[in-house]
């Protein structure tokens, strides 16, 4: 199958970027660079409520920089707290000052829209000359674009954060994985990987057994974090030393398995008890991460904090997000993720 997607219309793009973000996003400024003709990188940044425009475009113009082959950008604004006049666009001065300062940084605002929860429109034109009318937002998810990635397989969540279901399993499971705990304790790490590669190999664990075994090396602390570095390097014996690999620099990550891993962690987070399920949520988040997608990354190092109050890794990776990087291997045209269908 031809891997180029044709994209002729705004409502093409509106279509593109729940699939690329991996769900739709809300109150956000979700800015795409252009190379040319082609589109480049997607960031999306909470809508800046309290940020002043002065700060804010020189911040967005310094990320969007990472795109060094970028020629232009588009800007959708997804917000419900549109004005009820045409008088003003919605953040009416924050989008004055990204054109100014993507003017002068070379790279010009070529076009941009508004996304509510009832229609879109371009944010650009004059709304009294009557130029740009509202379009449904049928026109998006009726299009050719949506279509075609839905037929690829491409899919995302309708709203963002994270969407878990209250645990219903068997009742003894909490106490299952207490019980296998002590022989995970005591034993070598490498029987925990040889699970874990097991599981990754096969697409996923087969019973509930393997289940509660996997939940119970995700509970040690040094196994987890060699588990958590076999998704990026499954030769790896140790955490040790692994401080570049956990912010992702001086990888090149197999994505399909990184893909594999965060599915394996969410049929295992379903699989476990409240109480249980910080290590995985915080496993989603991480990959999250180096993919680039700090919104879901953000999203699952909370829930995990809420799962196991005080849960230190998902506190740390939190830090680490809140503060705006992103991860080197993200940056990387070579290395970043890349969907595969």
């Amino acid at each position: 199958m031809n891997d180029k997607i044709r994209i002729s219309s705004p409502a093409d793009i509106l279509g593109f970027i729940p699939h690329t973000l991996g769900f739709a996003p809300r109150e956000s400024f979700v800015f795409v660079t252009l190379r040319g003709d082609m589109l480049g990188a997607t960031l999306r940044v909470d809508a800046p409520v309290v940020a002043d425009p002065a700060g804010f475009a020189p911040a967005m113009v310094d990320y969007l920089a990472l795109d060094t082959q970028a020629t232009a950008v588009l800007l959708a604004v997804y917000t419900d707290h549109a004005p009820n006049t045409a008088v003003q666009r919605p953040f009416h001065d924050h989008v004055e000052a990204m054109i100014q300062a993507l003017e002068n940084a070379g790279t010009p605002l070529k076009d941009a829209w508004l996304v509510t929860s009832e229609y879109w429109q371009n944010l650009l034109c004059d709304s009294d000359a009557g130029c740009c009318p509202p379009e449904p937002l049928e026109s998006i998810t009726d299009g050719h674009l949506n279509a075609e990635m839905v037929f690829r397989g491409s899919s995302y969540q309708k709203t963002p954060g994270t969407t878990y279901a209250t645990f219903t399993g068997p009742a003894d499971t909490a106490r299952r994985i207490d019980e296998a705990l002590p022989g995970v304790l005591a034993g070598e790490l490498h029987t925990g990987r040889a699970l874990w590669a097991e599981v990754l190999t096969r697409n996923g664990f087969t019973d509930q057994g393997m289940a509660i075994g996997l939940l119970a090396c995700f509970q040690r602390p040094d196994l987890r974090d060699v588990l958590f570095c076999n998704v990026i390097d499954p030769d790896r014996t140790d955490a040790e030393g692994s401080g570049d690999l956990l912010i992702g620099q001086g990888i090149a990550p197999d994505w399909n398995r990184v893909d594999q891993a965060q599915e394996t962690a969410r049929a295992l987070i379903e699989a476990a008890p409240e109480g249980y399920r910080a290590p995985m949520l915080t496993l989603i988040g991480w990959l999250a991460y180096l993919k680039g997608q700090s919104s879901i990354a953000a999203d699952h190092f909370t829930a995990a904090v809420a799962d196991t109050p005080g849960y230190r890794l998902a506190e740390l990776m939190g830090r680490v997000v809140s503060q705006g990087r992103i991860a080197p291997v993200a940056q990387d045209e070579d290395t970043a993720y890349k969907r595969h269908h």
